[in-house]
């Protein structure tokens, strides 16, 4: 038999080039979404030696910034779709012509982030937290916001390059922004080298400040002489209606997508943080763990929203579906590793919030409940693997609406409403919210998974 005819090699050959273009195009992504959650982790780590009021504040102040932001951030970031589709197509013109409709969408957020400062400032001082902690989330939330438009602004331009498979690009402008924040963090909250110590008020001027670094390194390129003359990136410089609404019909859901699940999270957050400073620190520092599996996943979903809008562009959806078994494979590996990590190494993740002037015995009631909510991360952490890799395939292909619904029923029906009830009428405790929350990233994660197999993303023209 010819190797031509060898169905055995012509598979292992397929498989393997899979791999190696999910790995090529999700690579700098990943260590793009990594350096992010170093900078967080750091961020959080910095804060919870300056005080742990400062470490309790910042989540929920953090949180409350990016579910106002990822509404217009997760519009804006399906100009990675219409120029992957456009690239698969063989339309040069066409990235850049997306691009510059996400870029006017992101100016056109901006008066809408600053009205919202005082919703959100209203939202934070009716959490039912402590005074003092109150104060640091609004302040923290109010420094964050008037950055707002850089998530939007990003989430566009770097889609020149993640749609076209030239992640190398948006790895380099957020390891410089994400590199940028940790220095002024060290700078800003501890007082470091003669600047003032600000505290949380200085870990959010350095996110602020460092926010905009990206936007300029990735506008300049996308600006040079060099993609000027093969995608006319100067001269698509226009409103372009057709192309416009295609970003509205099919980035408005996966933006409202974006802030119910971001939301629903928040409300999470402050549901828990009604319990108690305890319960709430150690969900806060919990997360902040979380994101070391967490994020460097989202860098592999936009991988795999690139590939399949690619393959969907060059009419190859048998394709897309291999490439997303990859994506997922690869997925499930990393974070297989992080959930050994997170059940057997708890204690030690957790101590390393410790403050330097809190003693080991003042800290283990945080660390005794840290323990079951870390180890709980292990266990939903594959599930949510399975959410995020699939929820980047489906808005590859357009799929946004059913996205959208999904996430508002399952977010606000099976999750933030049984939370509430527990812990506010039950009184059931924080175990009990941490363990609801372990069946709604698997039911989540299933969803997901049933709604790709079914196939009908296949269907979707998003240029139609």
């Amino acid at each position: 038999m010819s190797g031509k005819n060898n169905p055995i090699r012509n598979f292992l050959t397929d498989t393997l080039e899979g791999y190696r273009e999910v790995l090529r195009v999700a690579i700098p992504l990943i260590l793009s979404t990594s350096s992010l959650t170093i900078a967080l982790f750091v961020d959080r780590l910095m804060l919870s030696w300056h005080s742990l009021d400062d470490v309790a504040a910042a989540t929920p102040g953090g949180i409350t910034y990016f579910t106002i932001c990822c509404f217009f951030q997760g519009t804006a970031q399906y100009t990675n779709t219409l120029v992957a589709q456009s690239h698969g197509a063989g339309d040069r013109k066409a990235c850049s012509r997306a691009v510059w409709q996400g870029v006017w969408f992101s100016f056109i957020s901006l008066p809408f982030l600053l009205v919202s400062i005082p919703i959100g400032r209203w939202l934070l001082s009716n959490t039912g937290h402590g005074p003092i902690v109150v104060e640091l989330e609004k302040q923290y939330f109010t420094i964050l916001m008037y950055s707002g438009i850089s998530l939007p602004l990003n989430a566009a331009l770097s889609s020149f390059f993640s749609g076209r498979g030239r992640t190398t690009h948006v790895l380099v402008g957020n390891l410089i922004g994400n590199v940028g924040n940790i220095i002024l963090d060290y700078l800003l909250i501890f007082g470091n080298f003669g600047f003032p110590e600000l505290g949380i008020k200085g870990a959010g001027i350095a996110t602020a400040v460092t926010n905009f670094i990206p936007a300029l390194y990735w506008v300049c390129l996308f600006l040079s002489a060099r993609y000027d003359s093969r995608y006319n990136a100067r001269r698509e410089f226009r409103f372009d209606s057709k192309v416009f609404k295609a970003l509205l019909k099919f980035g408005l859901p996966a933006g409202a997508q974006f802030v119910i699940d971001v939301a629903s999270f928040t409300a999470f957050v402050l549901i828990v943080g009604k319990l108690g400073e305890i319960d709430l620190a150690a969900t806060n520092i919990a997360l902040s763990i979380e994101t070391l599996s967490f994020l460097p996943m989202i860098g592999m979903s936009i991988a795999t929203s690139a590939l399949v809008g690619e393959y969907i562009g060059r009419k190859q959806p048998e394709i897309a579906e291999k490439r997303v078994s990859c994506a997922v494979s690869l997925a499930l590996l990393y974070t297989g590793i992080m959930a050994a990590l997170f059940w057997l190494a708890p204690e030690f993740l957790l101590d390393l919030f410790r403050p330097y002037q809190v003693t080991q015995i003042d800290f283990e009631p945080l660390v005794n409940k840290g323990v079951v909510l870390v180890r709980i991360i292990g266990a939903y952490t594959l599930f949510d693997t399975v959410f995020i890799i699939y929820n980047g395939a489906l808005k590859g292909a357009g799929d946004t609406r059913f996205t959208m619904w999904a996430q508002i029923a399952l977010a606000w029906v099976f999750f933030v409403p049984p939370i509430y009830i527990m812990t506010q009428y039950l009184e059931l405790g924080i175990f009990a919210a941490w363990f609801w929350l372990l069946f709604y990233v698997i039911l989540i994660g299933t969803v997901f998974w049933l709604r790709f197999r079914s196939g009908h993303w296949k269907t979707i023209d998003v240029f139609v």
